[in-house]
């Protein structure tokens, strides 16, 4: 792969092995004990962890089948994104930076598993009336949070400490309170109905992808622009133009896992019936049950040929902003390079998938 090539490797990733084979190797033994006895959301984000790291020591495969019919979209390595602006604004390349720039990308990976980790706490206050007065079924599910608490906190632990050192604590961890909102966003907390208007669906989706997705991304490709010059005054229009791809690249690519994971599923949407939830439709990332547009829309009880004009105008959209950042951050490029040329492809891929990727019944 040609990216590969220019970005010194595969897309930067965190393996759970990397934690050392007797810690990791307890947190996924403890985890599987859980899936045999209770249905703990950690044992959805590990196992969804294990499937995307192949290259893993801890295999998916010597777990239960019981997951097997879950449905896992494609997940776009983001964290490539990261190595690929930063090289791109250099005047040259620079193995030395490369590496900075592809542990940024690691870190993008352990955050987003923290705090994926940290989403699987449940609420034990108010346990099913069927299982209250099981003891065992609650110590299980005391012990998934206590696993899922211990294990986000260290890895949060541990992105923090490359943060520290390469001195942009401050801009990540904005990010990440951001990214965290997303758990508060008005597409969480208010429930759809068939007054809401369309203007108002959109828009709560969008904010909610862009808190889940585009924040973070957004903000650790514009730490490139620091660590790049860490020493000199800094573009505020590079910084805010590297922070702007990011985002309109993870939010963009998360509408077209959506309309893949919905048109490829191949369900059944009955607009007369409310849905039990506003994930009903089973789309997942990192594991975890995740709104989509689709589900928004159903719960207001629109049609099909709404929910897909809506999916549409939303991609034509986040096309034209991940389009105006991509040319605004190549502007700011002292030469071409063949970094640049990456990404001007790697947009109209994107750009040619979105507009291909259309929602179908």
């Amino acid at each position: 792969m040609r990216a590969e090539g220019l970005l010194g490797g595969r897309a930067p990733a965190f393996d759970l092995s990397l934690l050392g084979g007797s810690e990791s190797t307890f947190l996924v033994e403890r985890a599987r004990k859980l899936s045999s006895t209770t249905d703990h959301k950690i044992v959805h984000v590990l196992y969804a962890q294990l499937r995307n790291t192949p290259n893993s020591f801890l295999k998916p495969f010597m777990w239960t089948g019981r997951f097997s019919s879950n449905k896992y979209a494609h997940q776009f390595p983001q964290s490539m994104l990261i190595p690929m602006v930063g090289q791109c604004i250099l005047s040259q390349p620079d193995s030395e930076l490369l590496s900075l720039h592809r542990k940024m990308g690691e870190s993008l990976a352990i955050i987003n598993l923290a705090m994926a980790l940290h989403r699987t706490v449940v609420d034990l206050s108010t346990p099913p009336s069927k299982l209250a007065s099981n003891p065992t079924w609650l110590e299980n599910m005391e012990s998934g949070n206590k696993l899922a608490v211990l294990s986000g906190d260290i890895l949060l632990a541990t992105a923090s400490l490359n943060l520290a050192s390469f001195r942009i604590v401050e801009m990540v961890s904005s990010a990440i309170a951001d990214a965290t909102r997303a758990e508060f966003s008005d597409l969480m907390t208010v429930s759809p109905d068939s007054n809401s208007e369309l203007a108002t669906l959109s828009k709560q989706w969008l904010e909610h992808i862009t808190l889940r997705r585009g924040a973070l991304l957004g903000e650790c490709c514009a730490a490139t622009v620091v660590l790049n010059s860490p020493s000199a005054a800094i573009s505020n229009s590079l910084l805010q133009s590297a922070r702007n791809f990011g985002s309109a690249w993870g939010c963009l690519t998360r509408l077209v896992e959506e309309v893949k994971f919905v048109n490829e599923a191949q369900l059944e949407i009955d607009a007369s019936e409310s849905p039990k939830s506003l994930t009903s439709l089973g789309f997942t990332e990192s594991g975890l049950p995740e709104p989509t547009l689709a589900d928004v829309c159903w719960a207001s009880s629109r049609d099909f040929a709404t929910v897909a004009e809506l999916y549409r105008s939303l991609a034509a959209s986040l096309m034209s902003q991940s389009r105006a950042a991509s040319e605004r951050l190549l502007q700011s490029s002292v030469i071409k390079n063949d970094v640049c040329c990456l990404i001007e492809e790697s947009v109209n891929l994107l750009a040619k998938e979105a507009a291909n990727c259309v929602y179908v019944h």
